[in-house]
């Protein structure tokens, strides 16, 4: 009994001193965006990796696929991660579980090399791993070095020391190249060593940081960001000026006349506000939700466009089998909601930017010979459809309910296909005119309005029967979450599920075959496609996407090797 005392008081010391160690080992949550410049285009932030891995071992599609390419379907162990939390166990796996993740891209460089528009945005990660510099230090290096080797093949690396510790690693034969520094816990890896030290000076409070944005904070409140596995932001500024360069795209023009970009972004900046992003875990898939915030004046004018009206399902028989992307609008009253659409803009534009802004709407139809979307809306009923038949055509087509069939013949007849530049034909038999530029081709109560070239396969698919009401298509579609939406889109993202997958691989350390990658794509073509619901808010224009990787897919991509991407060619 003398000796149970002695050892009880001993027992509760050794308890005491690890309950000490472990509570002044544990991380404490940073805001990430005070290590954003405030004049980051975009920024994304990531506050917990062992969540976002476990959002990916418990995705539907990773379980199917993980046992046919060879792979671990478990991304780690569950325990040693816990303990890896309080500092315990190797370095790399205690950064991993504490690290917080921001990626902040600070520009678009574009230019134009053998008639292709090269579109490169500069980069940066930053990363918060409360883990001390000795600790980080080597690791730091050593997944610099491969992420160069993983992103650009062999490559050329030099390591100096300045304010901060630093790694540079450059493509050999290229001017592409990864700089990264190592400042205490902080880790800032980029492609540009600009890009590199700006967020360093961030850091330090040299310059300002993007948490000083009150929408951002506004924003992450609004999308309940605390809960999300991961949220991205773009000021009102920034948005505009992405836009910017985005909208001449749409009116045929290449991007980098300035005057006509600055009038964009001026415009667009008066109407939008911000637009954030958020990811989570549902159903076994990830739910992206974007938020695109606008003027409450703004909202107003757009309400009579995402008024809807319950439709058939009859155009499920008018959809080929193969479509890549489908959105299905079903506005109330097409004629008022294109006429809502030109009223918001018009309400905080100047007349020249309302014409210039104008052109742009018209330009989304002009794609299907239609260059009066008044008259020919007037003749039509929701629901209407814009469709890429196949990952092989370019364009896509519209295919819409027909209510006033002589009214919509006499207005492509004498407004739009005059000229001999289109044709308008009957049934699923006709024959195009390859000669034809745009065809409208009549089935039943619907009408296929486009280029020639993307109408033709729409029919072959519709006379061989091969439309989504083929067993298990329409049921597959079927499966994804659906409300009365206003706008509801489906894509085919097996391209970009097979490509995430194939990096999540070679992370692994597999190398898949063709072999490999061709079961892979017969494995995730059962659950290869994303549904988007777009709907209009309080706060703004609201988008839901649910698919089998999100987002997540996406920014893998941005790392990919020429090598890895040529995979299963």
């Amino acid at each position: 009994m003398k000796f149970i005392r002695p050892l009880a008081v001993v027992a509760t010391l050794i308890f005491l001193i690890g309950a000490a160690w472990i509570w002044g080992n544990r991380s404490v949550k940073v805001d990430m965006a005070d290590y954003a410049p405030a004049d980051s285009l975009a920024y994304l932030e990531f506050n917990s990796l062992t969540e976002v891995a476990n959002s990916i071992e418990q995705n539907d599609t990773w379980k199917t696929v993980a046992p046919l390419i060879g792979v671990n379907a478990v991304l780690g162990n569950h325990w040693l991660t816990s303990v890896s939390r309080v500092g315990i166990g190797p370095a790399a796996g205690v950064i991993f579980s504490r690290a917080q993740i921001a990626l902040v891209v600070m520009g678009v460089n574009t230019a134009e090399q053998d008639d292709v528009l090269r579109i490169k945005p500069e980069v940066a990660i930053i990363a918060e791993t409360h883990t001390s510099k000795w600790r980080l230090k080597p690791v730091a290096i050593d997944s610099i070095k491969r992420l160069a080797t993983f992103a650009y093949g062999e490559s050329q690396c030099t390591e100096r020391n300045g304010d901060a510790d630093y790694v540079e690693c450059s493509a050999a034969g290229g001017d592409r190249k990864i700089v990264g520094a190592i400042d205490g816990s902080l880790l800032v890896i980029g492609n540009s060593e600009k890009s590199v030290r700006s967020c360093l000076e961030t850091r330090r409070g040299l310059r300002p940081s993007i948490r000083t944005d009150p929408e951002l904070l506004k924003m992450r409140s609004s999308l309940n960001a605390v809960r999300a596995l991961g949220f991205g932001y773009v000021s009102s500024e920034n948005a505009a000026k992405l836009f910017s360069i985005a909208a001449p795209l749409l009116m045929g023009k290449a991007p980098g006349d300035r005057q006509l970009e600055q009038l964009l972004a001026a415009s667009a900046g008066k109407i939008l506000r911000g637009v954030a992003w958020t990811s989570k875990s549902a159903g076994g898939r990830i739910e992206d939700r974007y938020l695109f915030s606008l003027e409450p004046s703004v909202i107003t004018r757009l309400e009579p466009a995402f008024e809807t009206v319950t439709e058939d399902d009859a155009y499920w028989n008018l959809v080929p089998d193969t479509f890549q992307s489908m959105t299905i609008y079903r506005t109330k009253d097409p004629p008022a909601g294109w006429a809502a659409l030109g009223s918001a803009v018009a309400l905080k534009l100047d007349a020249v930017s309302s014409v210039l802004f104008g052109s742009l709407l018209r330009s989304s139809l002009s794609v299907y010979g239609i260059d009066n979307p008044k008259e020919v809306l007037t003749t039509l009923t929701p629901p209407l459809l814009t469709i890429r038949p196949s990952p092989s055509t370019e364009g896509s087509v519209l295919l819409a309910r027909v209510h006033n069939g002589e009214g919509l013949r006499r207005v492509l007849a004498n407004e739009i296909f005059k000229g001999g530049r289109g044709q308008i034909l009957n049934g699923i038999e006709s024959e195009p005119d390859s000669e034809k530029e745009f065809s409208a081709v009549f089935i039943d109560d619907y009408v296929f309005v486009g280029k020639t070239e993307n109408v033709r396969p729409c029919l072959l698919a519709l006379r061989s029967k091969q439309v989504v009401t083929s067993p298990g298509r329409l049921d597959q579609s079927r499966n994804f979450p659906s409300s009365m939406s206003a706008v509801l889109t489906y894509a085919n993202d097996e391209a970009r599920l097979t490509s995430f997958i194939t990096i999540m691989a070679l992370l692994k350390g597999k190398r898949l075959s063709g072999e490999d990658v061709n079961a892979l794509r017969r494995a995730v073509g059962t659950s290869s496609f994303s549904a988007t619901e777009t709907n209009l808010n309080s706060l703004g224009i609201e988008r839901t996407t649910r698919s089998a990787f999100g987002q997540f897919s996406t920014i893998l991509s941005l790392v990919q090797s020429d090598s890895s991407n040529a995979l299963g060619r």
